[in-house]
């Protein structure tokens, strides 16, 4: 009986198209697989684009993705974006075209090149197993030495312990269970909390961060430390390769800045000399004004009383 198609089957099957040429090519084999990636992720929507209209006059289509719209996208943080970015460009894979005031930047995908020996590498594989018949393939493998083949298993099996080893310092769990061995006060682990994605992009240690604090302490107050702290994870473009210098950095400039800050606090302002009677109020001018009239008066009359004696 013929089966239907399943929408959740077909969805299943889907996946992105990833270049063979990436890893044959001189050109681009020192690209990141991170980078990699996210050329197949953002080549498969260059559909959404077209239903966007976001292509230009000349038919080059385009995104409209900012640094955290693209995060979302590719599932990294903001400095690694910037590095893809970066490596894309570099490889001639990525084109970004400034709009101008107010307008987002336009990204163009680059399509990739190959030469002639790349050609070749693709159309006459080196090793002999890709050209060999599945017969073949198993006559090989079933006739080799018991003893070589159980040392190249011996030999994977290293190499893989290896590799889950080095992808287990890097994992979330491993992070937690630092943190909370770690005598850190709580608003410097919420702050390490926020950035786990990017402690674990950069393989940064934790435990780096805990001595730095506790070495660096007295230089700074807690709640600007962790200002410290969270400027030079969030802000900090690119990979960060020392945690512990880009720290010392952020803590120097922290307390420059609040040097400068408390002096121009304290710099004393020029007072001005203001006159008395510019601090007497209404009524007491009035009472001024009253007496000096009354005076006046009391002097007018007895001008008159002088003057009639006379007579």
């Amino acid at each position: 009986m013929a089966k239907k198609y399943n929408v959740q089957e077909e969805a299943a099957e889907r996946f992105y198209r990833l270049p063979k040429v990436f890893f044959i090519s001189e050109r681009y084999k020192k690209i990141s697989n991170d980078a990699k990636i996210a050329f197949a992720i953002l080549q498969d929507r260059l559909e959404l684009s077209i239903r966007n209209h976001w292509f230009d006059e000349e038919g080059n289509i385009f995104f409209l993705y900012g640094n955290h719209q693209l995060g979302e996208i590719l599932n990294c943080s903001k400095p690694t974006v910037i590095k893809i970015k970066k490596e894309l460009h570099t490889a001639e894979l990525l084109e970004e075209k400034r709009m101008g005031l107010s307008q987002p930047n336009r990204l163009y995908l680059l399509k990739p090149v190959a030469d002639r020996s790349d050609v070749e590498a693709l159309m006459n594989p080196e090793n002999e197993s890709e050209i060999l018949g599945p017969q073949q393939k198993l006559k090989s493998f079933t006739s080799g030495n018991q003893n070589s083949l159980l040392q190249e298993v011996k030999n994977f099996n290293t190499n893989d312990t290896e590799l889950n080893k080095t992808d287990l310092n890097d994992t979330e769990d491993k992070i937690n269970q630092t943190i909370s061995k770690l005598d850190l006060p709580e608003v410097l682990i919420q702050v390490l909390i926020k950035n786990k994605k990017r402690l674990m992009d950069d393989r940064i240690q934790v435990r780096d961060i805990a001595n730095h604090y506790h070495a660096h302490q007295g230089l700074l107050n807690l709640y600007q430390y962790a200002d410290a702290l969270q400027y030079s994870l969030e802000r900090t473009p690119g990979r960060i390769k020392s945690i512990t210098a880009r720290l010392t950095k952020a803590v120097e400039d922290k307390k420059k800045w609040l040097t400068s800050h408390e002096s121009a606090v304290s710099t004393p302002v020029r007072e001005e000399l203001v006159p008395d009677w510019l601090h007497k109020s209404e009524t007491e001018e009035l009472e001024q004004l009253n007496k000096e009239a009354m005076e006046a008066e009391k002097a007018e009359l007895l001008r008159k009383l002088e003057m009639r004696k006379s007579l």
